[in-house]
């Protein structure tokens, strides 16, 4: 898992050497007082950032390993809203970073529902990490996320902590030069023993799958194409 973080972490700033390398090739023009400021934060100042906003369902699986007897396994489904800011035109990478916010519908105990306790149970996720986009189908685009994903959760037991590596795959539809509909897939593997409750109630896994649905609106990022001329 060590190994796992050190490689997105890496990955995470690749975008900032490569956009470092490019404007020092071009750096000639630039005046003295100008190149004194660092490439690394002149990157984020002169790149656009996009927004995007709209609901999200999340499932989250927690696993124990038995050894006589089958896996505990318990679940959660989640509804709630999301929020993501991205660069755009930072480097070969972009970044991004996504908040989201959940409420527990549905809980079970080895495909068993459980009612809840406490009726105010919630989770607060976020995901930081880097975005390549493909543009070349013009109507439709794709993009591609690898990063870092930690959640908080309440629950009836125990306050949860999720940290791990996640990744997503969306679809972009430009429904006009400003306006784009926002489909996201999102899957992480987290360590789920975090604090406490490890001591008590350790679990061996975690995973969870989102999917986001929501609009985009930028009037300095423009579709290049769209469904509305």
């Amino acid at each position: 898992m060590k190994k796992i973080f050190l490689f997105v972490i890496i990955l995470l700033f690749s975008s900032q050497i490569y956009a470092k390398e490019n404007t020092d090739s071009s750096s000639g023009t630039e005046s003295k007082s100008e190149s004194t400021l660092p490439q690394f934060f002149k990157s984020f100042t002169e790149c656009n950032y996009i927004f995007d906003w709209g609901v999200s369902y999340a499932q989250l699986t927690r696993i124990e390993l038995m050894n006589d007897r089958s896996n505990f396994v318990r679940e959660n489904m989640m509804i709630g809203a999301y929020f993501t800011a991205e660069t755009s035109e930072l480097g070969f990478f972009d970044l991004l970073f996504s908040l989201s916010i959940y409420y527990p519908f549905y809980q079970a105990f080895n495909g068993m529902e459980q009612k809840a306790k406490n009726l105010f149970n919630y989770a607060v996720d976020t995901y930081f990490g880097t975005i390549v986009t493909y543009d070349k189908l013009d109507y439709v685009i794709l993009n591609f996320t690898l990063g870092m994903h930690y959640m908080y959760q309440l629950t009836d037991e125990y306050h949860m902590n999720y940290l791990g590596i996640g990744g997503s795959i969306g679809i972009d539809f430009p429904i006009s030069k400003s306006w784009t509909i926002v489909e996201t897939n999102f899957f992480s593997y987290d360590n789920p023993n975090l604090g406490a409750n490890k001591k008590i109630q350790p679990f061996d896994s975690a995973y969870q799958f989102h999917i986001n649905l929501g609009v985009r609106y930028s009037g300095k990022v423009l579709n290049k194409y769209s469904y509305i001329k």
